[in-house]
């Protein structure tokens, strides 16, 4: 996935479209009562999820919406709702 450069007029606009996605993942995570390691459940490496909670830019790809989502029994479309 091509990331987004400082000098993009929609750079800010996508961090913090990224920091929504990482605090509703944490969320959702918390809401279940699951620990990080728990994630690995669902195809996500321990430490691949723990940079994703705290770097939200390292969230970079569809596949990971993917799987994130059926942890959670959502569809992706569910899961990049913020409303």
């Amino acid at each position: 996935m091509q990331r987004p450069t400082s000098d993009s007029v929609y750079y800010q606009e996508f961090i913090e479209f990224q920091e929504k996605l990482r605090e509703k993942i944490l969320l959702l995570r918390k809401k279940r009562q699951l620990v990080q390691e728990d994630m690995a459940d669902y195809e996500l490496s321990v430490r691949q999820y723990q940079r994703m909670e705290q770097d939200p830019t390292s969230i970079s790809s569809l596949w990971q919406l993917f799987k994130i989502a059926k942890a959670h029994n959502l569809k992706v479309h569910e899961l990049l709702d913020f409303d």
